[in-house]
């Protein structure tokens, strides 16, 4: 089956969903180091030496198909080439070649196979997160630079001062600046070894200034790393809610002040078939608009079938009350939740969001009472089937 096919079938692995290759892909890694891993082990490899050899040899076969789908024509997987000087490229070629190239040029097996473990860097390509982190480098890219010059700054300086100072008591540790820089790495990256200690007053004041300096350092790097990746996460998270908001009629008609407002508040939830959403009885601390899938809400006498553009929850929020059915989704579903808080600052703020909301829930209230003759005279919505509903919590 071609490529491109393959990658229309999903596995369900716990919370996480991978394409059907990369559960491939990830399985053969995962066999090639713990071969590779094997390989090292003398008991092991005595009695196992063929098996393991064919092992690897089975995943570099593999890793070598791989590499040909991705730098096949188009016309053949059905998608663009891989350029193989771009970085997925460059790690595809790494995983191939080197493994053959030394064995041909003579180095031993039990050393050639070590070049299994560049496999890992794949994992670079099967993980999303990694991609986040390359882009958070690369926007972070000047305030982690001008870090990094402040650390060689004081690496330099440290090393050249206790190289002046220790040299001819230490000479066996300070005796060159090499020597120095090796235990200004070790105490400024607060590592200490302990293999070479500072025995003037002076060049031990200095050690205390590096230990202090390192944690400065390092700790400007992960609050840097720590800022790029919340503000990168709220930025994807505020583009995904943007999307689906506009998904719901209901909010679709805000005026644009007010819908970046409610994408920011909102926060996305997706739920697998047949989850319970909220259970009648609970106290209601949120209310739900229905972006994707379809939910079910659990009414006498008969339950309703709600899809996207629907919403519900509001009314255990607008009477400060216990949530009067249950809701179990149906489908995969993605929804939008405005916590009680939220909800009405927001409606405060939006009267007249608000009012059509109060207003649809006393519809809703109303349908829900066993003489209510009236209701055939106030509109109704539809759910996703296009059948009226009347009344949903």
């Amino acid at each position: 089956m071609p490529k491109h096919h393959l990658d229309h079938l999903h596995v369900q692995l716990g919370p996480f969903r991978a394409s059907a290759p990369r559960v491939v892909e990830f399985a053969v890694l995962a066999i090639g180091l713990g071969a590779m891993t094997a390989m090292t082990v003398p008991e092991v490899r005595a009695g196992f030496e063929k098996e393991l050899t064919a092992t690897l040899w089975f995943c570099l076969g593999m890793f070598a198909i791989e590499l040909l789908l991705n730098c096949w024509p188009g016309s053949f997987t059905g998608g663009e080439p891989k350029h193989l000087l771009t970085a997925g490229g460059v790690i595809d070629l790494l995983a191939v070649f080197p493994i053959p190239l030394a064995l041909l040029l003579g180095v031993p097996d039990d050393t050639a196979w070590l070049l299994a473990s560049l496999w890992l860097l794949k994992a670079t390509e099967m993980f999303p997160g990694f991609s986040l982190l390359g882009r958070v480098i690369a926007l972070e890219a000047r305030p982690l630079g001008s870090v990094l010059i402040i650390f060689l700054i004081v690496l330099l300086l440290a090393a050249t001062a206790l190289y002046i100072l220790e040299r001819g008591g230490q000479p066996d540790r300070f005796g060159s600046l090499p020597l120095s820089l090796w235990w200004a790495v070790t105490t400024l990256t607060t590592t200490g070894y302990g293999d070479a200690v500072p025995q003037t007053f002076l060049g031990r004041l200095i050690a205390g200034m590096v230990m202090i300096s390192g944690l400065g350092v390092f700790g400007l790097w992960a609050g840097i790393l720590a800022n790029g990746f919340a503000a990168e996460h709220r930025r994807r998270d505020f583009i995904r809610n943007w999307d689906l908001v506009r998904r719901v009629p209901f909010l679709r008609d805000l005026d644009p002040p007010a819908l970046i407002t409610l994408t920011r508040l909102l926060r996305p939830l997706d739920l697998a078939k047949r989850t319970i959403i909220v259970r009648r009885g609970q106290p209601g601390d949120c209310m739900y608009f229905i972006a994707a899938g379809e939910v079910e809400v659990q009414v006498d006498p008969k339950a309703i079938r709600l899809g996207p553009g629907s919403f519900f929850g509001e009314i255990a929020l607008l009477k400060d009350s216990v949530r009067t059915a249950t809701v179990v989704t149906t489908a995969p579903s993605t929804l939008l939740i405005l916590e009680v808080s939220d909800f009405r600052e927001f409606m405060a703020h939006h009267p007249n969001l608000a009012s059509a909301i109060e207003l649809e829930a006393a519809r809703r209230a109303n349908a829900a009472k066993p003489d209510a003759g009236e209701r055939s005279q106030t509109p109704q919505l539809a759910d996703s089937r296009g059948n009226d509903y009347e009344y949903y919590e």
